[in-house]
C-alpha cells in the first residue's frame, strides 16, 4: 500500500500538479513512478519503506534513491 502522508504544491506542469510529496509504502517495491495519482513528484520527494524503515528520496531524474548509507543505493 501507498500513502501520501504529506504534499506541497510546487507548480503546474503538462495540465497537472507537481508537489514535493512525503509517502510511505509497505515495501521498496511499491515505490511509485514520479507520475502519480495524476501529479508529478518534484525532486527531493521522500518515501519511507515500513517495512525496513530505510528512507528514499526522488532523484531529478525519477529515480527512487536510498538514503542510508552511501555508494550505489538505488531501489
Amino acid at each position: 500500500m501507498v500513502s501520501i502522508r504529506n504534499e506541497r504544491f510546487m507548480e503546474f506542469k503538462n495540465g497537472s500538479t507537481v508537489v514535493i510529496a512525503e509517502i510511505q509504502v509497505d515495501s521498496a517495491d511499491e515505490l511509485p513512478a514520479s507520475y502519480y495519482l495524476g501529479r508529478y513528484l518534484y525532486q527531493g520527494s521522500i518515501a519511507w519503506d515500513i517495512s525496513t524503515g530505510d528512507f528514499y528520496a526522488l532523484s531529478g531524474s525519477g529515480e527512487w534513491v536510498k538514503q542510508n548509507g552511501g555508494g550505489d543505493n538505488n531501489a
